[in-house]
């Protein structure tokens, strides 16, 4: 009964303290995607960072890179005025001219980054469209119960 007390308090807290991640990140994560749909220019700046830091490119290759993401956001952008939109060939098309400008040990770590990611691939590209959810989806599988066995008749 000494002990009761501090373990239930522990569990409160460790409780408590999920809570608050869980509502944060779903927070963060909205405001996020509002701020990418307002301001694409600053999603288009923080991918060309992000590949540059990760594939080491040099300057003639930002560059290119960048025209690449202006027209890819300007086909989505079309894209999404139609019904039903055609992400899939303006997502292919893009990953190919990414993939043209790199040298080959830098398209090999392009390669990787979408595979581990999802990275420009809605379907086009080795990575799962949406790789989250696919990542929450393999764990939901892990985690359940094996199905019960039927017995043979």
């Amino acid at each position: 009964m000494k002990y009761l007390k501090p373990i239930i308090l522990l569990v409160l807290v460790f409780a408590a303290g999920i809570a608050v991640g869980v509502v944060y990140t779903r927070y963060e994560t909205r405001r996020t995607i509002r701020q990418a749909i307002r301001q694409p220019e600053m999603l288009r700046q923080r991918i060309v960072r992000d590949l540059t830091r990760q594939l080491d490119l040099d300057p003639a290759q930002q560059s290119k890179l960048n025209e690449i993401l202006i027209a890819f956001q300007q086909q989505i952008a079309t894209a999404r005025k139609e019904r039903p939109p055609h992400f899939r060939p303006i997502f292919a098309d893009t990953q190919k001219r990414i993939s043209e400008i790199l040298t080959p040990e830098q398209r090999l770590k392009f390669e990787r980054i979408q595979a581990e990611l999802g990275f420009l691939s809605l379907g086009g590209g080795k990575g799962p469209a949406f790789p989250l959810l696919q990542r929450l989806k393999n764990r939901r599988e892990e985690a359940a119960p094996p199905p019960p066995a039927q017995r043979p008749n």
